[in-house]
């Protein structure tokens, strides 16, 4: 039988060995000892009107009643089971409630003591039914408060919220941020009691719900969710959850499957933050990747076997896919990396969908965000199962953006589309760049695409410079955005040329006239952008212009004498040289480049050489960075360990260290 990975732990937790605690098997020993008459004459004095729920006198009172051995605190608290089960009322169950408000033993102690009631007497077992769903549904319709005024609150504020969501799925992926299920403590007890009892009729129940909080509460009750949950039960709710997507991919607004879909990758999440990332046990490290993986496919062939299945796992799939473009790289392929599981679970649902008719276009209730990432999907699915690949035509006609459309849906929407990954942080270019790549490098004219589709955009360059009319106050914002969007057109081309090179090189008498033509597009691309980019993103740029410089010296034969399927010659446009005379103006950006250089292994006597015919001086450039470092060092930071790296480049000897070398 499939568990989690926390269900397979033997060794019970701390806080399941708190003596405090009574068990179910202790109330039916308990019940089986205790003479009828005196739990029915405490039941009496329990449902009296007008009875004080002052905890001390009721257990002054329940010891009357028994013998100086039993526990005056268990036999209230069966007293108040027994009231539940033959009084399944509101009322009594308020009256109830308010006795356990005031005492931590029937409060903790009462759904065991219910079960036990259950497991003897079938209707105790049917009133225990009967009255969870009737408290569920008062619940579900918000007609039954808490005894706590702060929990009240803090239920209104949360359904208020809820309610005027405009995007309700967003935040079901999201996990319900900042909800709390304690606030639904008080009956959360009687639909575990359901589930354990009646689990048909706590599917049919959870199936009708429409609030989230109070799913999230039952859910976790039932140890269908959360800390004690358990696979099986987290299956059988998979199965009887009713239809969550309509066959185009629009959610019908039914919560309880997106909560499931959470709560599933939350375990399969569980391990990895266990593990240490460094010093960790490799045995347990491989042991416990494989029984994730392992996991992942029973997750993913569970919600297969559902009729709304495609849907289903390709909306699901867009959010793994936005989680795993907002992690940075990482360098472990295995449960220690913060992905492993977003990855493993797309992977898997590419399996499982291969050879199905998957949507063509993101539902119209669809976030903007999901477009971008349903097509990082679509490409992975392409990349990993040799599945068609999403059109480029369809990614390009996004961008183009004229003066009147560019503060319409249209250019809202581009926006919208780009805005959580363009601030990433991981190395250019990153997964988005090369996914939403795959497309284009497929074609066989993907330098011209590439240059068609950043000519489409020139509108967007208009801005960059000029700033559009109507952006007002936001003028600069709205450069920002712009060149923002630029740049992700220009690490789109980067990831195309990265993708193409490495196909080049593991292949013989391939033409490179196209990578060249591409590179260069990209090159004139990044210059004319830095002509006229003063937005914070100029750095971004500088660093773009500095991989298409490394890139020309790394594929050109010149530079690297163990290159042997080279893209560059010597003559081809721009030169190492026309990147040098941008470069230079920055005693910092020179630096970093030829450190890069450096570590790349290219020939230093060579880069001397273009040094020398770019008319830059190492040695002099180190000294204006130390100068320029006094006046202001956050700015101008010296790398010491750069400098070190790129001493064969400097005057003197070390031209001859670099030939000798």
């Amino acid at each position: 039988m499939m568990q989690w990975i926390d269900e397979r732990k033997t060794k019970p937790e701390p806080f399941q060995d708190n003596g405090n605690f009574r068990s179910r098997e202790e109330f039916l020993t308990f019940l089986a000892r205790t003479a009828p008459n005196v739990i029915e004459t405490l039941v009496k004095h329990l449902m009296v009107s007008d009875i004080s729920p002052e905890i001390n006198a009721l257990r002054e009172h329940a010891q009357q009643q028994a013998d100086a051995t039993s526990d005056p605190d268990m036999l209230l608290t069966v007293a108040c089971a027994t009231a539940l089960a033959k009084y399944p009322q509101l009322e009594t169950w308020k009256k109830v409630r308010k006795i356990a408000y005031h005492s931590w033993q029937i409060e903790h102690w009462l759904a065991n003591a219910m079960s036990a009631q259950a497991h003897r007497d079938t209707h105790a077992s049917q009133a225990y039914v009967d009255l969870a769903i009737l408290l569920f549904k008062q619940l579900e319709n918000n007609t039954l408060n808490s005894e706590s005024e702060r929990r009240n609150k803090q239920r209104e504020g949360a359904c208020s919220y809820w309610k005027t969501s405009i995007r309700q799925l967003e935040e079901l992926w999201w996990g319900l941020r900042g909800s709390d299920f304690m606030n639904y403590e008080e009956e959360m007890r009687f639909f575990g009691l359901l589930h354990e009892i009646a689990p048909e009729k706590f599917h049919q129940l959870i199936a009708q719900s429409h609030n989230p909080f109070l799913l999230d509460a039952a859910l976790m009750d039932a140890q269908v969710t959360g800390f004690q949950s358990r696979y099986v039960h987290w299956e059988a709710a998979v199965k009887a959850a009713p239809l969550a997507f309509e066959q185009d991919g629009r959610w019908t607004g039914a919560v309880l499957l997106p909560l499931l879909l959470v709560h599933a990758r939350a375990e399969l999440l569980v391990p990895g933050r266990q593990i240490p990332r460094f010093g960790a046990d490799l045995d347990e490290v491989v042991a416990l990747s494989s029984q994730v993986s392992e996991l992942v496919d029973a997750v993913v062939a569970t919600l297969a076997t559902r009729s709304d299945a495609i849907p289903m796992l390709l909306r699901w799939a867009n959010w793994l896919m936005r989680a795993r473009l907002g992690q940075s790289d990482d360098e472990f392929d295995d449960i220690r990396s913060p992905y492993f599981v977003d990855i493993a679970l797309i992977k898997a649902i590419g399996k499982a969908l291969l050879g199905q008719a998957l949507i063509s276009h993101i539902p119209g209730d669809a976030a903007a965000w999901e477009d971008w990432c349903y097509r990082c999907v679509r490409s992975f699915f392409a990349h990993n199962e040799n599945t068609p690949q999403p059109s480029f035509e369809e990614f390009a006609s996004q961008w183009r953006i004229t003066p009147e459309t560019w503060f319409q849906a249209e250019g809202r929407n581009l926006i919208e589309r780009a805005s959580p990954h363009l601030s990433s942080n991981n190395n250019a270019p990153d997964l988005l760049s090369h996914l939403l790549a795959l497309p284009l490098t497929s074609e066989n004219d993907y330098a011209l695409r590439w240059q068609q589709l950043w000519d489409s955009a020139c509108y967007l360059r208009e801005v960059l410079e000029f700033g559009a009319e109507d952006a007002g106050p936001e003028r600069y914002a709205d450069q920002t955005n712009a060149s923002r969007l630029l740049l992700a057109l220009a690490y789109l081309g980067l990831a195309c040329f990265d993708q193409v090179a490495g196909h080049l090189a593991t292949t013989l008498d391939s033409p490179t006239s196209e990578i060249v033509r591409l590179h260069e597009s990209l090159s004139l691309a990044a210059m004319e952008v830095l002509h006229i980019d003063d937005t914070i993103n100029r750095d971004r740029w500088k660093a773009y212009l500095h991989h298409l410089a490394l890139r020309r010296a790394f594929w050109d034969t010149k530079y690297r004498d163990d290159l042997r399927h080279p893209i560059f010659s010597d003559e081809q446009q721009p030169t190492i040289t026309d990147f040098m005379a941008y470069i230079k103006a920055e005693p910092n950006d020179l630096l970093e480049f030829l450190h890069a250089c450096i570590l790349n292994q290219l020939n230093p006597s060579i880069l001397g050489e273009e040094l020398k015919r770019a008319n830059i001086d190492v040695d002099a450039v180190i000294d204006e960075l130390k100068r320029l470092h006094t006046f202001h060092a956050h700015r101008y930071p010296m790398n010491n360990k750069a400098i070190e790296v790129i001493k064969p480049l400097l005057q003197g000897g070390g031209r001859q260290s670099g030939i000798s070398a």
